[in-house]
């Protein structure tokens, strides 16, 4: 059976799609998309009146908004009363639910129902990081003062949007090389608290290299990660969006503090109009079909073919390696 969005809708998240559970306690969560492109976990409606101003959550056309609506219900964020986590600073109303939550998860845990999702050991990789594991390059997209990171590059970022009956990813690129520029801003100084921030900071001098977009429709469509064809499209987005709120610490591995080389812009910041569209190199893997919209040798693979072809190195790095049993 095919589902469709009407063509009047706001979102494109599929209630059918949009039910989970959490991955740490269990809860049954629903998926929306937030006002500002991203996605978020709500729960189910309670009485807005026994919730704090702070934590409300409401859904105006399929989309989330904070705060709550003229009717006498509101949503919650899931991250603000899952069980999995401490909230020392919660009302006592709130608090009681958090401790229903609570026991049901133990009780779910003791029956054998549900296993609590763990995060893998990062401590050795960190102490001792292995060259082979490096993520590729990865650009920050502003606008507004609000930036996000990419996957990766910004000639590399791929639509997200569903083609075909077989349900394929789209393969255009979300980049348009004259939609934006190369600007330097400023990092939250607020964000970079610490040693750590501390060492950010000196070692970009406040502020960092980013692709800065033009205007705020075309922030709206690289938010939602659709190449031109799929901007207002009714089907629904074939995977979850790969654009992240960028923060100093978090991504501190991927901070620019020189402009990057070879996109389509003047030294002053100009962008060169063309008299028609780039040509686009192609990923040397005779399988994938990727493209760039920068100028690359015949034997340029994508960054999603580099990342497996590191991983079958470390993997057949280790079998070389194993140990001889008697």
């Amino acid at each position: 059976m095919s589902m469709f969005l009407h063509r009047s809708s706001q979102t494109k998240v599929l209630r059918q799609r949009a039910a989970s559970r959490c991955k740490y306690c269990g809860t049954p969560v629903d998926w929306f998309q937030k006002y500002d492109g991203m996605r978020i976990p709500l729960t189910n409606e309670f009485p807005a009146r026994r919730i704090p101003p702070r934590i409300r959550w409401h859904v105006d056309h399929g989309i989330a908004y904070p705060g709550a609506d003229s009717s006498d219900y509101c949503r919650i964020v899931h991250n603000a009363i899952c069980p999995a986590v401490e909230h020392p600073d919660l009302p006592p109303a709130i608090q009681e639910l958090v401790r229903i939550l609570a026991v049901r998860m133990r009780t779910a845990i003791e029956k054998g129902e549900f296993t609590p999702f763990e995060e893998p050991a990062l401590a050795e990789e960190v102490a001792c990081p292995d060259p082979e594991n490096v993520q590729p390059v990865r650009h920050v997209v502003a606008y507004g003062g609000i930036l996000r990171i990419g996957p990766c590059s910004i000639d590399e970022i791929q639509c997200i949007a569903e083609v075909g009956k077989n349900q394929r990813r789209c393969k255009n690129p979300v980049c348009d090389l004259s939609e934006g520029r190369w600007e330097r801003v400023g990092i939250n100084e607020e964000e970079a608290k610490g040693r750590l921030g501390q060492m950010v900071l000196n070692l970009t001098g406040g502020s960092i290299w980013v692709w800065q977009l033009n205007n705020y429709n075309i922030a709206l469509r690289w938010w939602a990660q659709l190449c031109h064809g799929h901007l207002n499209s009714t089907r629904p987005d074939l995977v979850e969006n790969e654009f992240v709120p960028f923060h100093p610490l978090r991504h501190d591995a991927y901070v620019l503090t020189e402009r990057p080389s070879g996109y389509d812009a003047d030294a002053d910041g100009s962008v060169v109009i063309h008299e028609g569209p780039p040509a686009r190199t192609t990923c040397a893997t005779p399988s994938c079909r990727n493209s760039s919209v920068l100028a690359h040798g015949d034997d340029w693979v994508c960054w999603q073919c580099e990342k497996l072809q590191r991983r079958r190195r470390t993997v057949h790095r280790r079998w070389v390696e194993l140990p001889d049993t008697p």
